[in-house]
C-alpha cells in the first residue's frame, strides 16, 4: 500500500494505492479525527471527492452518515467498510468479548441492529433489513448467515436470489439470545450521568425533556425502568430515568438541553448513546418516545434484581419479539 500527498488537497486528504496481486485500487483517504458526524461534515465539505474516511473511533451516527452517502471508512478501533468501484472490498467489524473459554460465535454490531429490526417486525431477508436499518447490502447478507449458524434463522424455501425468505426458528431463543449479546453490547456505550429535581420522570419527559431534544433535532428514547412502567406496569417507583441519544446529539451540550447538570454520582437522568437506528423505533405512549419494547426488555435484564422481574413481567403481558403491541 502507498500513501501519497493528494494535489491540491489539505495535509488531511491522502491518495492511497493499494495492490492486490494484479489489480491496483486508488482512492482518496481523509482524516476527520475523533470521528463525530460534525467531524465528517467538515472533513466532506473542504473535501466532497473523498472516497474513504479515517478516524480513531466512529460514532453510530458518523458510520450511518457515510453509509447514507456511499463513503467508505476505517478507524483505529479495527472496524472497515471500503467498497470501491474498481473491485476493493474491505468489511471488518468488532466482536463482543469473549463470554465463555473457546467460543468464537461472537455477535457483532450489524448483527445487533438486524436483529433489533426483526423482532421489530421486519421480515427477516437481507433487502428488507437493509432498507429499514441502513447497513450495507453485504452486511445485511452477513448478519443474516449469521444467524442461520446459530439456528435462530432458517430458509425453507429457495437458498439462493433476491427475497429469498427466512423464518424465525425459536421467537423466545432468538430473543433471549440477543438480549444477551445487546447486554455486552451495553458495557461498551457511551453514557453520561445528569442531575435535576423532578417528582415525576414520566411527567417530565412529556413536558420538558421530550420537547427540548425534540426541539435540537435529536433523535431519543427511553428504555429501562420508566419505559416499563408505560409499556407494562411493574415497578412501582422509577429511581433513575434513562435515555438514550443519538450519536450527532450525545455531547457535553446535552446536559444543558435536559436543563440538567453532569455529576459524577447521586444522578437521577442516564443517558445512553442510542445503539443501533432501530433502538428508538418503540411506541409513543403519554407523549412519551419509547425504546424498542425488546431493547427495554434487554437493558432491563442487564440491570438485573427487581427490574429483571420486571423485564419477565414485560415479556409476558405485552411481548418483546414480532407482533407484539
Amino acid at each position: 500500500m502507498e500513501v501519497l500527498p493528494a494535489p491540491g488537497y489539505t495535509s488531511a486528504v491522502l491518495e492511497v494505492i493499494v495492490k492486490a496481486g494484479p489489480l491496483s485500487h486508488q482512492f482518496l483517504a481523509g482524516w476527520a479525527g475523533d470521528g463525530w458526524p460534525g467531524d465528517v461534515d467538515r472533513l466532506l465539505l473542504g473535501s466532497p471527492k473523498v472516497q474513504v474516511v479515517f478516524a480513531r473511533r466512529f460514532s453510530q451516527g458518523a458510520m450511518a452518515k457515510l453509509a447514507d452517502r456511499r463513503i467508505g471508512w476505517v478507524d483505529e478501533a479495527g472496524q472497515a467498510n471500503i467498497i470501491i468501484r474498481s473491485g476493493l472490498v474491505i468489511v471488518r467489524e468488532p466482536l463482543l468479548p469473549e463470554t465463555s473459554e473457546g467460543d468464537t460465535d461472537h455477535w457483532t454490531q450489524t448483527m445487533l441492529s438486524a436483529a433489533e429490526a426483526i423482532l421489530a417486525g421486519t421480515p427477516p431477508t437481507v433487502e428488507a433489513v437493509e432498507a429499514v436499518t441502513g447497513m450495507s447490502r453485504g452486511a445485511a447478507a452477513n448478519a443474516m448467515a449469521r444467524f442461520e449458524q446459530r439456528g435462530r434463522l432458517i430458509r425453507p424455501g429457495p437458498k439462493r436470489g433476491r427475497g429469498v425468505a427466512r423464518q424465525i426458528v425459536d421467537v423466545d431463543a432468538f430473543i433471549d439470545d440477543y438480549a444477551q449479546a445487546a447486554k455486552g453490547f451495553r458495557a461498551q456505550q457511551k453514557s453520561m450521568r445528569l442531575h435535576r429535581l423532578m417528582a415525576d420522570p414520566v411527567h417530565v419527559v412529556t413536558m420538558d425533556i421530550g420537547p427540548n431534544l425534540n426541539a435540537v433535532g435529536a433523535t431519543w428514547a427511553v428504555t429501562g425502568a420508566a419505559a416499563s412502567t408505560l409499556l407494562a406496569p411493574y415497578l412501582t417507583d422509577v429511581t433513575v430515568l434513562e435515555i438514550y441519544v443519538d450519536a450527532a446529539h450525545f455531547n457535553k451540550s446535552l446536559a444543558g438541553v435536559l436543563d440538567a447538570r453532569d455529576v459524577p454520582r447521586g444522578h437521577l437522568i442516564e443517558v445512553w448513546e442510542l445503539p443501533t437506528p432501530i433502538s428508538a423505533k418503540g411506541p409513543w405512549i403519554d407523549g412519551v418516545q419509547l425504546a424498542l419494547p425488546a431493547r427495554v426488555y434487554a437493558d432491563l435484564v442487564a440491570a438485573g434484581g427487581r427490574y429483571e422481574e420486571a423485564a419477565h413481567h414485560l415479556r409476558e403481558v405485552r411481548g418483546v419479539g414480532p407482533g407484539s403491541k
